[in-house]
């Protein structure tokens, strides 16, 4: 109990922002930078219900842009940490989808306004996500999926704003239940790997996950990107994803997709090689 709590507290301590000459400092983010939209000054990007149609959302595990152009107000980005003593054991924490305070309420109405669409889930005890109900509605599973993902957090107290809608994505069932929640596990399982640092700090990955850019019928796919100090690994996955597809087969390289999206993913600079992909057992890109 003394260390989840100790644990929670340096979250909740680099949670916080700090103001310097106009610049927003967010922990989650690498260097304190969040991805910043090219052609957008980063005051421009980050102030709150700004005239982009995006509103930064900061929690305590995660800071989230969150687009409030639809009704459903679903993140284009969220970023996250993931350090040894944070991950653990999630199958019997509940999961039902809760309010954020911090958006509008509008949305909430569209997600339960058919009722017709309740049904009984199939027990999935042992997946990433396995229910997905808010108050009296079950939204449909094929559509529902966290970005930050409980197993992730589930070694602190503050698990349950992984619940919060701010934190959803329409993750179609064969990709949330197949190679990004293998990508989630190898994610932990190489963060619990990882020495502490000379101070005895543990080391961090930083992880941004989001949809790719919408077609008329929805997200064409769904990105994670992964980086431990100058390494990274970048992952692109089309909606289409098979359960059993292996995540290595989804490397690609990260200036294709901030092309693609036309986001800065990591305005703090630094030096970086695509190196990091043979930690979570995937061959290199080049």
């Amino acid at each position: 109990m003394k260390r989840s709590v100790k644990l929670a507290a340096v979250l909740l301590f680099c949670a916080t922002t700090s103001l310097f000459a106009s610049e927003v400092v967010v922990s989650h983010c690498y260097g304190g930078a969040c991805p910043q939209e090219k052609g957008t000054d980063a005051q421009g990007v980050f102030e709150q219900n700004d005239g982009s149609g995006h509103s930064l959302i900061l929690r305590q595990l995660f800071a989230a842009s969150v687009d409030l152009q639809t009704d459903e107000q679903l993140p284009r980005w969220l970023a996250y940490r993931i350090v040894s003593g944070s991950v653990g054991i999630a199958s019997l924490l509940p999961r039902e989808w809760r309010a954020d305070s911090l958006l509008t309420q509008r949305a909430l109405p569209n997600l339960a306004e058919d009722a017709s669409t309740r049904f009984v889930q199939p027990d999935l005890s042992g997946s990433q996500d396995r229910d997905y109900r808010m108050t009296e509605v079950t939204l449909l599973a094929a559509e529902q999926g966290r970005l930050a993902p409980m197993t992730s957090f589930s070694g602190t107290p503050l698990w349950q704003e992984l619940n919060l809608l701010s934190n959803r994505a329409r993750l179609p069932s064969g990709l949330r239940l197949g190679p990004w929640s293998r990508l989630d596990q190898a994610l932990n399982e190489l963060a619990q790997r990882l020495p502490s640092q000379a101070d005895g700090r543990p080391e961090t990955i930083y992880v941004i996950s989001g949809p790719l850019p919408e077609s008329p019928t929805g997200p064409t796919g769904f990105f994670k990107i992964a980086r431990l100090k100058g390494s990274y690994a970048a992952f692109a996955f089309p909606a289409t994803t098979q359960s059993h597809a292996d995540y290595c087969e989804s490397l690609t390289a990260l200036e294709s997709l901030e092309v693609r999206a036309q986001i800065n993913y990591f305005p703090a600079g630094g030096e970086l090689s695509n190196d990091l992909a043979a930690a979570l057992g995937c061959p290199s890109l080049n």
